[in-house]
């Protein structure tokens, strides 16, 4: 008895000096008395809730200054606004070739020589596609498109005509009675009544007559439709075509083989528009969608809600006044007052989709100049703030090995000593600082080392596990904790344990810990809060007079 119990006091101080290094001695030194009464510590451990939700499949989860801690997601999703939809369109312009003075009509016919250079001037506009909006432009800085006209008549021979050039524009093309004029990076503005042209319509062959049927002379230019792309555009207009645009913010908190959920206080959603728009815009939220893609519940969605019973919220836009300049152009946040987001974050999805949708809508009738650029965007800034809660009726299992610990040699080294021992005992102290009810585990182990892989193997001593219940922590009014809940669970050692304990390499921690229907409604979860154990021996030692 008396070479055992040696060999116990010699692996307990073999425990004190290959501890887990998460081990902090502080943490007992109340207790700690070198001498004939010793404390020794032999392993411990500490699971804090930032262990527990080591479980979910999630980076977004952090701590605030107050270390509460939210479930935070930020990203900017930046929306080019797509260009209204602007063109020359295809139009017709009459010119009677009777009014003009210096020519003269024999038998229907008009002598070729006569015809110089006739002017023919007429007013010009753009135009709204008619499904893109409605209103007035009054400058544009064109990008891409052209002028393309030709001559038709249905009494006059135009076969010998052509139009030679449109004033203010250099190097057309002509070609099988078609003039085409670039106009790549041109300025035009459009007063009331429009922009005027000129075309310069000239005869091809001198030496040939005009024939012309009846009385009628009359030809038309045709101004073929050209789209245009442009640089930029000023004046007062909408469209009646919506963009929609979605943004799907993954959570994935949830693996779908944990037995435990995470509900939410009270959750914030924000979406902040940052443009360079120069012109308002109608930007609404269309929609908020909870969504599932692994069939946790009933419903594969859900939908929030807005105010007034509405699944739409739009905002009031602030436009830039200064190009180029970007503006903080609305902001909204929605809660669970305004948005239903409990209802969405406790459905417990794996992600959240929000549909937005943008138009252009400045009022035609307002006379003020907008503008509005090609590279008109919107970034939609949306930040989701989720602070966590532990779901009622949960469970939640938590492993924590401790090993490294070898008291073989220690034994041997020390068996030659002639102790003599009153008594050995082991403890076991826990401190619960969740606000849950916890059950925690130690058992003890043999470690192996097998193809470099390290085998735990329980001891199977049933006066060695050790089982103990630990009540949830207090909890304030404030809904944080207020006093951690100490427990202590002490094993007397005995002769017929002594040889099990001299194998021991590990402690296995297992913390359950259970959440009791409606118990921790409200209770703030902060980085502190945690589960501990600490396992160390308490030895009376008396030494002989003889020693070796």
């Amino acid at each position: 008895m008396k070479n055992q119990l040696l060999a116990l006091a010699l692996m307990a101080a073999g425990f004190a000096s290959c501890t887990d290094d998460s081990y902090d001695l502080d943490n007992i030194s109340n207790d700690f008395r070198i001498g004939l009464n010793e404390y020794l510590p032999i392993a411990s451990s500490e699971v804090k809730l930032k262990d527990i939700l080591s479980e979910f499949k999630t980076d977004y989860i952090s701590e605030d200054s107050d270390g509460v801690l939210t479930f935070k997601f930020d990203t900017v999703n930046r929306v080019q606004v797509k260009p209204i939809e602007v063109a020359f369109k295809e139009n017709v312009f009459e010119y009677d070739l009777s009014n003009a003075e210096y020519l003269t009509f024999v038998n229907n016919v008009i002598p070729g020589y006569q015809i110089k250079e006739i002017p023919i001037t007429f007013p010009i506009n753009l135009s709204f596609d008619d499904a893109s909006g409605k209103g007035k432009i009054d400058e544009i800085h064109i990008k891409n498109g052209d002028f393309i006209f030709h001559i038709e008549s249905e009494s006059v021979d135009v076969s010998n005509l052509y139009i030679k050039s449109i004033q203010g524009f250099d190097s057309p093309i002509i070609k099988d009675g078609v003039i085409k004029c670039s106009l790549s990076n041109k300025i035009f503005s459009f007063p009331e009544g429009g922009l005027m042209l000129t075309c310069i319509v000239d005869v091809i062959d001198s030496t040939k007559n005009i024939q012309v049927s009846g009385n009628d002379a009359k030809i038309k230019i045709v101004m073929e439709e050209s789209k245009l792309t442009y640089h930029k555009i000023k004046g007062s207009f909408k469209s009646n075509v919506e963009q929609i645009e979605y943004t799907d913010f993954y959570i994935n908190l949830f693996d779908d083989n944990l037995d435990f959920k995470l509900n939410v206080i009270d959750p914030k959603l924000k979406i902040t528009g940052v443009s360079n728009s120069g012109i308002p815009l109608a930007c609404s939220v269309k929609s908020l969608v909870g969504k599932h893609k692994t069939k946790k519940s009933k419903k594969d969605s859900v939908v929030a809600v807005f105010r007034d019973g509405r699944q739409s919220f739009d905002f009031k836009f602030l436009n830039s006044t200064v190009e180029k300049q970007e503006v903080k152009a609305f902001e909204e946040q929605f809660d669970k007052g305004n948005g239903q987001l409990d209802k969405i974050f406790n459905y417990l999805p794996d992600s959240v989709s929000v549909r937005c949708g943008i138009r252009i809508d400045a009022d035609p009738e307002s006379g003020v100049s907008y503008f509005l650029l090609d590279s008109t965007y919107v970034d939609l800034n949306i930040q989701a703030e989720v602070p966590l809660q532990v779901g009622d009726g949960s469970f939640i299992t938590i492993k924590d090995t401790v090993d490294g610990i070898d008291i073989v040699e220690d034994v041997t080294d020390y068996q030659e000593g002639n102790f003599k021992f009153d008594d050995v005992e082991v403890f076991i102290e826990f401190e619960n600082a969740l606000p849950l009810e916890g059950t925690v585990t130690a058992k003890f182990c043999r470690a192996d080392t097998i193809n470099g892989k390290v085998i735990l193997t329980h001891l199977e001593n049933t006066k060695l596990d050790q089982t103990v219940k630990i009540p949830a922590a207090q909890i304030g009014a404030d809904g944080y904790i207020t006093k951690a809940t100490p427990s202590k669970k002490k094993i007397v050692v005995s002769d017929d344990m002594v040889e099990d304990i001299k194998k021991i390499n590990a402690v296995d921690f297992t913390y359950k810990i259970k959440v009791p229907k409606g118990a921790v409604d409200g209770v703030v979860l902060t980085k502190d809060c945690g589960m501990s154990a600490k396992v160390y021996s308490h030895l009376k030692v008396n030494i002989s007079n003889k020693e070796k």
